[in-house]
């Protein structure tokens, strides 16, 4: 009965009518799809897209679990599991960190260097394989595009992080505004 008054209220839509809804949703779709294909390039050796993202922040020099964590776009706690998982199973350490004792830092040990060695392998391959069905040219372009995208969420994202992004329309003043 409720599914009756969901599908009479709520009609499924196949494609977005607007241009930023659908960018988004597609955005989302490629993300899940890669995050599967790294499940399936780290699978062999044990591990997934979640511990590939860490071992491959902390491949080039120890960083707080925060840290990662802002720069992946993910909540702490998610990456903290993941971090004490790796640390566990002894392909990271925690360290004191120089600056600040109230965190740790995360860094890469030899063991995880080897396991991250193989993901980076076995994605060399994925890649071999997967560029062959599409476009280098139409890739670099989409790239550039989406950097230039990220620029402006970034931008706009941190200028309403401490405010109602409504504020612009209805005359409030964002807190930012008077830094």
């Amino acid at each position: 009965m409720l599914s009756n008054c969901y599908d009479a209220i709520m009609k499924p839509i196949d494609k977005p009518e607007d241009s930023l809804s659908r960018f988004s949703l597609s955005i989302f779709h490629i993300n899940g799809l890669l995050m599967r294909s790294g499940d399936i390039i780290t699978r062999s050796i044990d591990q997934s897209s979640a511990r590939w993202q860490v071992l491959g922040r902390i491949g080039y020099k120890p960083q707080t679990v925060a840290k990662i964590a802002r720069d992946m776009g993910h909540a702490r706690q998610s990456v903290q599991r993941v971090a004490d998982v790796l640390v566990n199973e002894g392909l990271a350490i925690y360290k004191d960190h120089q600056t600040d004792r109230r965190t740790k830092l995360v860094e890469l040990t030899p063991r995880g260097a080897e396991v991250l060695g193989a993901i980076y392998e076995q994605y060399a391959e994925w890649n071999q394989h997967l560029i062959t069905k599409l476009d280098p040219e139409q890739l670099d372009k989409i790239a550039d595009a989406l950097e230039n995208v990220g620029r402006i969420l970034e931008k706009e994202v941190s200028f309403f992080s401490n405010g109602s992004w409504k504020s612009m329309n209805t005359g409030e003043k964002n807190e930012n505004e008077n830094k």
